[in-house]
């Protein structure tokens, strides 16, 4: 995308946060997310725990038989590597790179790269499941009219068959098949053609990927329920919010309006840094769950300043990740061959 249609939507996505706070007023939403107070402390920690979860996750599914890094540091790469995700306009893919890369010394360039892709599809089949579940909240506690039922329906759909996919891809591999897609599609054949050489190694890691799934089906599965649990706990953050401002909601209606809010903003993933889309969603949810609207922006307000202090500590745990010590070469703990 041109710097022009960045600049573009970066305006549109201000508009539409000008509108929202012209329509509730400057002074309720900051007087309100000031009301937050104290409560600010258990929405910073939640997501520390959330991240605990995703390192969990991230360890389970690194090579057996190799050594790891220890846990600690783990989790200073997985919070860097959310934070340059953060700060990478739109794509939000700055820290997947990363991650591969501080964890080389352990296991190699490719086994290395395997393990980060093969922990964001963990990542991102928690995330189908969660929008699944919002929307299933959606189907019983919103008002059943025809046009709300029926974007829900189809929304469910769409969710469930990208899911399913992705558990294919855990199953048999995804990568090699995906550079097969690009061979098929005239715009891209291109891009194909530069990856065609590295078509061994993308079946190598596709091996890898299925490996985990078919030969640790335990891990496999205690991995995404980390991932599941994690954004189970994202969502606590909305109703803390609601509860520091008096306003009563229940933990699934905040579950609703989180989980539906975030499939909202990945599809609205190309307005830079989420500027009006998410205060204009979440006035909107809060609106259809019978919540005050203006709730909603100082949800959002609340929400991103926990983001940059998060950001913050994310950014500060990079200088960790370059001094820590690492092994020469990555050596399996126990040598290919050799009872253990």
């Amino acid at each position: 995308m041109s710097r022009r249609w960045q600049l573009a939507l970066l305006a549109l996505g201000a508009l539409l946060f000008t509108l929202v706070v012209r329509r509730i007023g400057a002074g309720e939403i900051v007087a309100n997310a000031i009301a937050v107070g104290w409560y600010f402390v258990p929405i910073l920690a939640l997501y520390g725990v959330a991240y605990a979860c995703n390192t969990a996750a991230w360890r389970l599914a690194m090579p057996r038989g190799y050594e790891r890094p220890s846990f600690w540091r783990t989790y200073a790469i997985t919070v860097s590597g959310f934070s340059l995700n953060f700060v990478t306009p739109m794509v939000n893919a700055g820290g997947e790179p990363f991650r591969a890369a501080a964890v080389v010394p352990w296991f190699g360039r490719r086994k290395a790269t395997s393990t980060v892709i093969l922990h964001r599809m963990l990542h991102t089949l928690a995330l189908l499941l969660t929008w699944l579940t919002a929307l299933v909240l959606a189907l019983v506690l919103l008002p059943r009219s025809a046009p709300v039922v029926g974007t829900l329906l189809a929304a469910t759909a769409v969710v469930a068959l990208l899911a399913w996919l992705l558990v294919r891809g855990h199953r048999h591999g995804v990568l090699e098949g995906a550079l097969d897609l690009l061979h098929r599609m005239p715009l891209v054949r291109r891009v194909a053609a530069r990856f065609e050489p590295r078509r061994e190694m993308l079946a190598d890691m596709d091996r890898q990927i299925a490996e985990f799934y078919h030969a640790s089906p335990v891990a496999f599965f205690a991995a995404l329920a980390l991932e599941y649990t994690a954004r189970g706990l994202y969502m606590v953050e909305y109703w803390l919010i609601c509860l520091a401002v008096g306003i009563p909601v229940t933990y699934a209606k905040a579950y609703l309006i989180g989980g539906l809010s975030s499939l909202a903003l990945n599809a609205l993933f190309f307005i830079p840094f989420e500027l009006g889309s998410k205060e204009g969603t979440l006035y909107v949810l809060f609106s259809l769950v019978g919540l005050d609207p203006s709730a909603g922006v100082y949800t959002a307000i609340v929400s991103r300043a926990r983001d940059m202090l998060w950001i913050a500590a994310g950014l500060t745990l990079l200088a960790v990740v370059r001094h820590e010590r690492r092994p020469r070469v990555p050596v399996p703990a126990t040598p290919p061959g050799v009872a253990g």
